[in-house]
């Protein structure tokens, strides 16, 4: 009976796969035609033309909570219920331990020696002066140190009471030219980007200063110009002044004369560090206690169109579309309640679980839009979906990823569908009224961090969460990013995407649950082959000396993968009705006989590669580890605040420390959790996540128990 069960999910979910191209079975053909129709990527873009004037460089800044007042206002104009501004205090201190929120209010860049020019304006470009200047009004000479983060580079220049012009991270500037030998400020043209001299010469790219420290030596005042304007003052100091210069002027001088600079910077300090988010709600008909959160930040410096106000307005944009349908009755009340948070990036959402975390039980998902509006034919980016960590493997996944794919295959253009006399190059193209008409390059991707979505996922709060984020973008934190590189069309698809798959959570009945559960099996059996063959082709290019090692992970891969697929199917319990369990139950013990399946394979590959069968073996560092469980400390607030501060190995990719510490349960050794965080980098890769070593899990729990994150207790063997 239970293999007839099993054929029969697959024959669902195979039977599905084919109207992917067109159609997602979590996205019914009424539903898509209502949300295309409604929702407006050109609605969205007006939205972005506002909120891309603050400059609201923290949550604590003067413009960030002008621009969250306009969010709110326009959020209860849009119909949704129990619209507020959540007042919340800064969820930690700055890096250097500094509590204290910095607005920028004003400031002048001139050149006045050897000719008088305008370098620089806040009122042109905020993001002219470093975040965390002090207000300075200084005239000084101006000196060269080049990249400025080398001793050498100071050898024989006198820079006390002087300005330097430099290239390199403020602040090692500021340590070796303010610091160490007295300068009074920097003009820097620093940037992150690869060839910023020759690629985007003209964007002057954010960036940010360490705040003072009580009782360390002040923070200096950083002015930022752009690459070009910086080289051009390089050069000319160095005597190779450009001809435009001196254009109209009958001498040139013979010696490179004098430079002086007025650098004038106004900001404000306020403290304590202040924060908070806007909350509005769609209440939902039956469940207030499974929400679906939606998210995106507020926080940026000013444009920022893409990073991350195409984001915010996109949530502005859901919320009044599905207002409007339901008011007007197009589409029924949803049963659950979407929650949608305008935030302070990452700060928010960990001050609200530190201080409701009761609210970790009432949400069931995330979705967030980090990164949403861009051109795409302008600097090749892709519309990138995460999935959840494996520590946190999900339904959720494999319905974005559903709904995703159906859209990217319904606005992209294939030769074979051409060659069916198809009339148009898309199948189903969305295209908003002024955007462009270009393909949805979207890719869903192994999980990623550095936004919102990321603290849903920590073990300690356990929410699944996805992200939308394109990349790469060589806009993003510089004044190329503005409206002009925003397509009203890719808003549009992506605010679908959201909305879809909000929509299909908060109505989700145990009468949806086989269809999604089928769904499920069957790309939990790919995952689970591709596991294999990645284990496979690991043995079959090792060494001699190595072939042990790579049985070894063949067959942790083989039992990762089968946990993993099993807990996302588990994550459906609570939808299932009593028939459904059942089929659930059957599902998850037939992965269990797939591994036993894939098992043999193992064996017979590994004794075809010329390996002998041998019992498993431990190491004694194995069996120490495999003894040491760590446990978390302290209240939701107190660990993740100690988290925070763990230093781990810098030969662990930061993702692999994070998801490591996500592994922490109680029960799960050391030992086992590398095991769990060894198969994942290799499942997705190590060129994405890096190696994983023993030695490495090992040193950051020794950091954890060392910052109060973790007690590690040794349980009998």
């Amino acid at each position: 009976m239970r293999r007839f069960i099993w054929v029969v999910a697959l024959l669902v979910a195979c039977g599905s796969l084919p109207a992917l191209a067109q159609q997602s079975p979590f996205l019914p053909e009424e539903t898509y035609n209502k949300l295309v129709n409604e929702i407006s990527g050109d609605i969205a873009y007006d939205s972005l033309r506002t909120l891309v004037m603050y400059h609201a460089t923290s949550g604590g800044a003067e413009d960030f909570q002008k621009e969250a007042d306009w969010v709110r206002e326009r959020a209860q104009s849009y119909g949704l219920e129990d619209v507020k501004f959540i007042a919340q205090p800064a969820w930690r201190p700055s890096p250097k331990g500094v509590d204290q929120n910095w607005t920028l209010k004003g400031g002048e860049l001139w050149l006045l020696e050897p000719k008088p020019m305008k370098l620089g304006d806040v009122r042109e470009t905020p993001l002219s002066v470093a975040d965390n200047s002090p207000s300075a009004d200084i005239t000084a000479e101006l000196i060269d140190v080049g990249e400025g983060i080398l001793e050498s580079e100071y050898a024989g220049k006198d820079v006390a009471g002087k300005v330097v012009l430099a290239y390199g991270s403020p602040n090692k500037v500021k340590e070796l030219a303010c610091w160490a030998r007295g300068a009074v400020g920097i003009v820097s043209y620093y940037s992150q980007r690869v060839n910023p001299w020759t690629d985007y010469p003209d964007q002057v790219a954010w960036t940010r200063v360490s705040p003072d420290e009580e009782g360390k030596k002040p923070t200096p005042p950083v002015f930022v110009i752009s690459p070009r304007t910086g080289l051009m003052l390089s050069r000319w100091m160095a005597g190779r002044a450009p001809s435009h210069i001196f254009a109209g002027e009958p001498d040139k001088p013979a010696t490179p004369p004098v430079f002086r600079v007025h650098l004038k910077v106004q900001s404000e300090v306020t403290r304590p560090g202040r924060q908070g988010f806007v909350e509005g709600v769609i209440r939902g008909t039956r469940y207030h206690d499974q929400a679906i959160v939606l998210t995106a930040h507020l926080q940026e410096e000013k444009t920022s169109a893409n990073d991350d106000r195409s984001g915010c307005a996109s949530l502005l944009e859901i919320a009044r579309a599905l207002t409007t349908m339901i008011a007007d009755g197009r589409l029924p009340r949803p049963q659950r309640d979407i929650r949608f948070w305008w935030v302070d990036e990452v700060t928010s959402e960990y001050q609200y679980f530190a201080d409701h975390p009761e609210e970790r039980e009432r949400i069931i998902a995330n979705i967030n839009q980090d990164m949403v509006g861009a051109r795409q034919s302008l600097g090749g980016r892709v519309q990138h979906i995460s999935r959840t960590p494996y520590s946190r493997w999900s339904y959720l996944n494999d319905v974005v990823e559903s709904i995703v794919t159906s859209l990217a295959r319904g606005n992209n253009a294939y030769l074979a569908s051409w060659q069916n006399k198809n009339p148009v190059p898309y199948s189903r193209p969305i295209f908003a009224r002024l955007g462009s008409h270009e393909p949805y390059a979207a890719q869903v991707v192994p999980y990623f961090d550095s936004t919102d979505h990321m603290v849903f996922n920590e073990a300690a709060i356990g929410i699944p969460g996805v992200d939308f984020t394109n990349w790469p973008d060589p806009y993003i934190h510089s004044t190329g990013d503005d409206l002009w590189q925003i397509d009203t069309t890719q808003l549009q698809r992506n605010a679908v995407a959201v909305a879809a798959t909000a929509l299909y959570l908060a109505n989700l009945s145990d009468a949806d649950v086989p269809t999604l559960m089928a769904v499920i099996a069957g790309e939990a059996r790919e995952r689970v082959a591709h596991d294999l063959a990645t284990g496979l082709s690991r043995m079959a290019q090792a060494p001699a000396t190595g072939k042990r090692a790579a049985y070894d992970d063949g067959l942790n891969l083989l039992v990762q993968a089968v946990a993993r697929e099993s807990a996302e199917l588990e994550s459906l319990r609570r939808f299932a009705d009593a028939g459904s369990r059942k089929l659930l139950d059957s599902l998850i013990a037939d992965l269990h006989l797939t591994e036993v399946n894939h098992h043999q394979r193992i064996e017979e590959w590994h004794q075809a590669l010329g390996g002998k069968k041998a019992p498993p073996t431990m190491s004694e560092r194995e069996k120490a580890l495999a003894a040491k469980v760590p446990r978390s400390l302290g209240s939701l607030g107190e660990y993740l605040r100690s988290k925070d501060r763990i230093e781990g190995p810098k030969g662990l990719h930061g993702l692999m420390q994070w998801e490591a510490l996500n592994y922490v349960d109680g029960q799960r050794s050391i030992l086992e959790i590398y095991y769990a965080v060894r198969a994942e980098s290799l499942s997705v890769g190590e060129w994405y996540y890096g190696t994983v070593r023993l030695e490495d899990i090992e040193a950051l729990f020794t950091a954890a128990e060392k910052e109060k994150a973790v007690e590690i207790v040794t349980k009998p063997m």
